[in-house]
């Protein structure tokens, strides 16, 4: 009967590191997709921080957006994107991180669906004027990727807890 016993165990800690391989496997691919969606939304918020002007050409050839509006998304969104990306490297607010990076992939594929279906054949700005990527399908699958990715960064990370009202309030 002791053997039985120990047999259990055996199983039990078979499973129970087995469960903690996985668990460990799982934060590690979810760090690096925060990473990566990081690093891209980053990159493009920086190189379009350096345009300005052009960018707004860029999404004012969208035609979705009064010249004023254009000029204010030129400006906003390169520092949007550069916050977003900061804040999923270093980790800080992910979730909500997550929910805006969803939210601008959002953004960007109705921008492209629009244009591809006004048939504009157009720069998509994604990556600054520089990079002479136009609107098209590789653009729309490569921001429902990054979509996707956005999600599972969302899903997967847990909420933050809130302070307990007396810790909040200090000594």
């Amino acid at each position: 009967m002791n053997n039985d016993l120990h047999r259990i165990t055996r199983q039990e800690r078979a499973v129970s590191s087995s469960f903690i391989v996985h668990r460990s496997s799982l934060i590690i691919v979810l760090v690096l997709l925060r990473l990566a969606l990081g690093g891209v939304l980053f990159y493009a918020g920086f190189l379009k921080l350096r345009e300005g002007y052009t960018f707004a050409e860029a999404i004012a050839n969208f035609r979705l957006l009064p010249a004023q509006g254009n000029q204010i998304m030129a400006v906003v969104l390169p520092w949007l994107e550069v916050a977003t990306g900061l804040l999923l490297v270093f980790g800080v607010w992910v979730r909500a991180a997550g929910l805006l990076a969803a939210l601008l992939f959002v953004a960007f594929l109705g921008a492209i669906a629009a244009a591809l279906w006004r048939g504009l054949d157009i720069e998509c700005g994604c990556f600054g004027t520089g990079s002479a990527a136009r609107v098209g399908l590789k653009a729309l699958a490569f921001d429902a990727l990054w979509l996707l990715a956005a999600l599972a960064v969302l899903w997967a990370t847990p909420p933050e807890e809130k302070m307990p009202e007396k810790a909040a309030a200090g000594p």
